[in-house]
């Protein structure tokens, strides 16, 4: 009996020992992904609902990233400091959001790359009809006024360089800060405010269903000029040196869809609008989707994106612009190919 139960311990302590020397042998998950430059396990990406996002939900739509073999879940994220929250703390791979809070996020330790653009343009400045102006200028008569933005937002952003250009401050306006595209939607409506610098396809909706006048946008060349983005892609600084080849896949997906949605507007606009990633009707979504057009290739926006980020400096959101925010690297090696 004592020989047996002796042969049985024996045999248990080397079967630990083997399985102590396998383990320590086999390569993890994590170092295997990392060597290939390979995420595995599913992608998640933080959302708003601005045209801006079309490249990535039109990527969904067609199955874009399926193609690439990537398995994409879109997380909509309320608010762009609750996306760059998420990214800076893993919990989702990718955002798209507004360049400026990336740039804060940076900023403030959170190393975040700005790796591609999703949306040029559609930050529109709209004025209640009851003002009585039509463009910028009419603004110096008019101090006083009840102006709603988003703090830190390109949408605050670009209404402050609108400000500068015509001579006038945050100072002779009522600045009210909303924490959300909707509820600001929603004050402009219900006429608690008197001006607003909205998205697309929002703004489209302030003044065709709200009678909003339209007064100046972020593409106007004394703001940030055409070619300027709103929304870019995101991913946090480890993320993409571990994996290279899956954020390679990533863009390569969303420039098919940039592309598709420049050659197939109408096509695009239908396939948007069944799947209801925006909360408009069709014929709205048709007239705001060409006011933003989807801008994966950012190459040409970082001079805009340098004096929105000049002005955050001026205005106390960041003591100095951080270094090496964008890194355009993957996406100009996709568009090499």
């Amino acid at each position: 009996m004592n020989r047996k139960i002796t042969f049985l311990i024996v045999a248990i302590a080397l079967a630990a020992i083997g399985f102590a020397i396998y383990k320590n042998k086999a390569p993890s998950t994590t170092s295997s992904a990392s060597a290939s430059g390979e995420y595995q396990g599913q992608i998640k990406v933080g959302h708003l609902v601005g045209i801006c996002m079309s490249p990535l939900f039109l990527a969904d739509a067609k199955g874009y990233f399926k193609e690439e073999g990537l398995d994409v879940k879109l997380e909509w994220i309320k608010s762009p400091s609750d996306q760059t929250t998420a990214l800076a703390g893993g919990a989702v791979q990718f955002i798209h959001n507004p360049f400026t809070n990336t740039y804060q996020a940076d900023a403030n330790g959170a190393n975040l790359k700005i790796i591609a653009g999703s949306g040029e343009g559609g930050l529109v400045c709209i004025v209640q009809p009851s003002v009585g102006i039509t463009s910028l200028a009419g603004l110096k008569d008019k101090k006083g006024l009840k102006v709603g933005s988003q703090r830190v937002n390109t949408l605050e952003m670009a209404f402050y360089r609108m400000l500068q250009a015509n001579g006038l401050a945050y100072s002779d306006f009522n600045m009210v800060y909303f924490p959300d595209h909707f509820s600001m939607l929603a004050a402009f409506q219900n006429k608690e405010i008197d001006i607003v610098t909205h998205v697309e396809p929002y703004a489209t909706t302030l003044i065709q269903k709200s009678g909003g006048i339209p007064i100046g946008t972020s593409l106007d060349e004394t703001v940030w000029g055409k070619g300027s983005p709103d929304c870019v892609v995101s991913a946090h600084g480890d993320f993409l040196s571990k994996y290279p080849a899956t954020v390679e896949k990533y863009i390569r997906a969303i420039l098919k869809a940039d592309a598709f949605i420049k050659e197939h507007k109408d096509e695009a606009i239908a396939l948007l609008d069944e799947k209801k990633y925006y909360k408009v009707d069709k014929a709205t979504l048709t007239d705001a989707l060409p006011r933003q057009m989807p801008g994966v290739d950012l190459r040409a926006g970082v001079k805009a994106m340098d004096t929105a980020i000049a002005d955050m400096v001026k205005l106390g959101y960041m003591k100095a612009k951080p270094e090496n925010v964008v890194d355009l690297t993957i996406l100009e090696k996709v568009i090499g190919k």
